[in-house]
């Protein structure tokens, strides 16, 4: 790719300071035009950290933008690489090199940028490493395993501002989204003050097994990283990390950072100054951490929004909308999922309507393509990202603590809580670090 102009740097600089702003519609408009037309110079080439799933499915739409290579693939376990290449990536399967240590694409200078697709707990170290090494960044959702790790990362990129760091929240790309985001800004809703997002689903039981070795192909160190050491276990591996304290976030910040980014974006809110959270493992009891039942209640100024988790119903009471947003306005209400947006007027002689639903994974790399050439912003920063995550890891401190905590959105900290405000990061384990960033 060309190297980085200063008329370029300075656009990118701009949009770094302006990253709390929303993105418009012309994101994903302007990346997608000329998509196909790009000349040698402008391809981007791209490594892909993280290969089980979101990771292969980022580099195949990537591929499909017209403008971008995969290059390299990284895993630290032999079968997610053979799973990557076999499948999503088959078409270019012989032209991706292979590795099993992150670094070695970091070392690489003729990579542009890196997809991070892997566990939540490596998420900002590879993230701060990346842009210390020049990368461009397309990072997973939850942007941040804590809110330490989150100020860590949007830190690095403030350092870095002709990087480009985007948020695997694909609904911000979404047309419909947008489309939903300005019926609000035009008044539809009236006056907005509750919204909700859901989860509701019938998830997967993770039996308690005895630890055991890790397989010859895994390398289980780097696998665990600056995460605690822990014993291998076959159910820890390969998406069931998601619901142990060490490693994932639960469906909070699996799905919640999707949902709550969404009703953030959409009603243009920043960050709550409370959480109070109730919830636990109380019906499947396997070897899950993170609660099957969660309910959150955040306070906005003007404004409550409900969070509520279920991993044992198939009730869903967003009109069959299990894993939705709500927004009530006192002039009537919106569900809106990936499925599309439907609007229930109040006036009972009113019309509502319904809207149907926009590409998201396309429209998304798009984007990232877009804000790595200097065309415009990313659809989702880290700045964005970050905070969404922050209620994520509000709802998470507060479930376990099973009570309310208190958060200044100024400093980013909950406040007169000793306990819930050391939830609010960890050490990582060596050589593993965040510095300077922490």
């Amino acid at each position: 790719m060309t190297s980085v102009t200063r008329r370029t740097f300075l656009k990118r600089s701009a949009w770094a300071a302006a990253s709390g702003a929303a993105a418009s519609g012309a994101v994903a408009a302007g990346a997608a035009a000329g998509a196909e037309e790009m000349g040698a110079n402008d391809r981007i080439t791209v490594g892909i950290i993280g290969c089980r799933n979101r990771g292969a499915t980022v580099g195949s739409y990537m591929l499909r933008t017209g403008g971008v290579d995969v290059a390299a693939v990284c895993d630290c376990d032999d079968e997610m690489l053979d799973k990557a290449l076999a499948e999503k990536l088959a078409p270019v399967a012989d032209k991706i090199r292979r590795e099993k240590d992150f670094r070695r694409l970091l070392d690489d200078k003729s990579l542009d940028a890196v997809v991070v697709a892997t566990p939540d707990h490596w998420h900002a170290q590879m993230t701060v490493m990346a842009l210390d090494a020049g990368k461009h960044v397309y990072l997973e959702k939850p942007a941040s395993f804590n809110i330490q790790d989150g100020k860590a990362m949007v830190a690095a990129q403030a350092k870095h501002p002709d990087r480009v760091v985007q948020v695997g929240t694909q609904q911000r790309s979404g047309q419909h989204f947008m489309d939903a985001k300005a019926f609000i800004a035009e008044g539809g809703l009236g006056k907005v003050a509750f919204c909700r997002a859901t989860f509701i689903t019938e998830r997967h039981t993770v039996p308690v097994v005895a630890d055991s070795e890790p397989p010859a192909g895994l390398d289980y160190p780097m696998w665990i990283g600056p995460a605690p050491m822990r014993p291998y276990n076959v159910e820890l591996l390969h998406y069931n990390w998601h619901f142990l304290y060490d490693f994932g976030t639960g469906d909070m910040g699996n799905w919640g950072a999707h949902w709550l980014d969404v009703l953030r974006w959409l009603l243009d809110l920043d960050l709550p100054t409370s959480a109070a959270a109730y919830g636990g493992q109380f019906v499947n009891r396997d070897a899950k951490e993170w609660p099957d039942t969660q309910t959150v209640l955040y306070q906005f100024p003007e404004m409550t929004l409900l969070w509520e988790l279920r991993h044992w119903s198939r009730f869903m009471p967003g009109a069959g909308r299990g894993n939705c947003c709500e927004i009530d306005g006192d002039k009537g209400s919106m569900l809106i999922d990936r499925g599309g947006w439907k609007f229930y007027p109040r006036a009972r002689d009113a019309e509502g309507h319904e809207h149907p639903p926009a590409d998201l994974e396309l429209a998304h790399v798009r984007s990232f393509a877009a804000a790595v050439r200097g065309e415009a912003g990313p659809a989702a920063p880290i700045v964005e990202g970050h905070k969404s995550a922050i209620l994520c890891h509000l709802g998470n401190i507060a479930a376990r603590l099973n009570r309310s905590v208190q958060f200044d959105p100024a400093r980013e900290a909950i406040v007169g809580d000793a306990e819930a405000e050391a939830m609010m990061g960890r050490e990582y384990r060596a050589p593993w670090s965040l510095a300077p960033y922490v």
